[in-house]
C-alpha cells in the first residue's frame, strides 16, 4: 500500500505544522499518510528503548486510560515505551499513529512491521515527513520529533536518559508552546536522568493519567464537524490580505469589560478574533471564516493566545478567552 502524499497546499493539511515554518523553511513539511489521522486530540507518548518492565508497564496503562478518555495515542513506533504506548492504545481501542522517521516502506525497527499493520487495521495510521522508500536516518528522528509535538496537545516523557531522543520531542513541544508532562523518576538512575532534568526546566510532573487530563483541561470533547466552504468565504486571490469585516468587528452582547480588556491587534489578528466566540473552532474553520492562508492564521492565534484573548483547547480548536 503506497502512501498518500499531503502537500501543505492541500486543503487536508494538518494546519497546525505551520507552527514549523522558521526564517530557513518557508514552508512546513509534506506528508507521507497511510491510514486516517484521528479526529480525536492527541496525546504524544515517549521515552527510552531500553526501558525498564516498570516505565513499559506504566506506559501501556497510561495510554489505554488516554484512549479510554477521548484521546488519541501517538508516538514514533520505536521500541521502548514508544511502543507499549501503542499497545496501550490498542487494548483500549483508540486511534493511534506512528510519526515515522523514515519511510513506511522500510519500517523501523523491522520487528514492528506487524505493530503497524495492526495499527492500521485498527483505523489508526502511519505518518512521515518523507517518502516510502527513504531508509530511517538519524536526522530524521529528530525531524520527526517536531511533527509529533505539533500535532499533539501534550508531550508525555515516560522515562528517558540525558541523551535520549525522547528529549528532542520535549524540546519541541516546549518550543511550539504545547504541554509537556514529564513522569518523576529516580535521579540516581541514568534511565530516569533525562526526566529529572526536564522536570527542573518546567516541565510538569505526572503520575497517572488523571494528572495529563487534568493539564489538558478534562476528558476530550466529542469531534467537531468542519463547516463546509462556502462561496462568501472563498480565500481571497493571492497576495492580498484580506481585512476584517467591519460588520461583525464585535459581537453586539459583549459586555463593556470584556471589549475594554482586548489588546491591541493588526488587521490580520483583529479578523481572527472576530471569527471566534465561546464555542472552540478548528483551524480550518478560522481560515474558512476570514479568508487567510493556514500559515496566517496560525501565527494570529499563537500571538492571541500568548496575549490571552485566545484559549487553545484540543488540537487545532481556538476560543475566545472567558473575561
Amino acid at each position: 500500500m503506497a502512501s498518500i502524499e499531503i502537500q501543505p497546499a492541500d486543503p487536508s493539511y494538518p494546519a497546525p505544522l505551520w507552527a514549523l515554518v522558521t526564517e530557513t523553511e518557508a514552508a512546513p513539511p509534506t506528508l507521507y499518510l497511510r491510514g486516517a489521522l484521528p479526529s480525536r486530540p492527541g496525546v504524544a507518548i515517549v521515552g527510552t528503548r531500553a526501558a525498564s518492565d516498570d516505565a513499559l508497564r506504566f506506559t501501556r496503562a497510561l495510554a489505554a486510560s488516554l484512549g479510554e478518555a477521548g484521546y488519541s495515542i501517538w508516538s514514533g513506533g520505536a521500541r521502548g515505551v514508544d511502543a507499549a504506548a501503542h499497545e496501550g492504545a490498542l487494548a483500549a481501542r483508540a486511534p493511534t499513529v506512528v510519526v515515522s522517521g523514515g519511510g513506511h516502506a522500510r519500517p523501523y525497527p523491522r520487528e514492528h512491521a506487524p505493530l503497524f499493520d495492526r495499527i492500521l487495521a485498527a483505523g489508526g495510521a502511519l505518518l512521515a515527513r518523507v517518502p516510502d522508500d527513504t531508509p530511517p536516518l538519524p536526522g530524521l528522528f529528530l525531524q520527526r520529533n517536531a511533527v509529533l509535538a505539533a500535532l499533539t496537545l501534550a508531550t508525555v516523557v515516560v522515562e528517558a536518559g540525558i541523551e535520549s531522543g525522547a528529549r528532542s520531542a520535549a524540546a519541541a513541544a516546549r518550543r511550539l508552546g504545547r504541554h509537556l508532562c514529564v513522569v518523576p523518576h529516580a535521579p540516581w538512575s541514568p534511565r530516569g536522568l533525562g526526566c529529572a532534568l526536564e522536570l527542573v526546566s518546567g516541565a510538569r510532573p505526572v503520575t497517572r493519567a488523571a494528572d495529563v487530563i487534568d493539564v489538558l483541561g478534562g476528558p476530550a470533547p466529542p469531534p467537531r464537524r468542519r463547516a463546509r466552504r462556502s462561496p462568501r468565504n472563498s480565500p481571497p486571490a493571492a497576495g492580498t490580505l484580506p481585512l476584517p469585516d467591519p460588520a461583525v468587528a464585535a459581537p453586539a452582547s459583549a459586555p463593556a469589560a470584556e471589549t475594554a480588556q482586548i489588546p491591541a491587534m493588526s488587521a490580520v489578528e483583529r479578523a481572527v478574533f472576530d471569527a471566534l466566540d465561546a464555542c472552540p473552532a478548528h483551524v480550518d474553520e478560522v481560515c474558512e471564516r476570514t479568508g487567510l492562508p493556514p500559515r496566517r492564521a496560525v501565527e494570529a492565534l499563537l500571538t492571541l493566545t500568548l496575549q490571552a484573548v485566545v484559549v487553545e483547547g484540543p488540537a487545532g480548536l481556538f476560543r475566545r478567552a472567558l473575561r
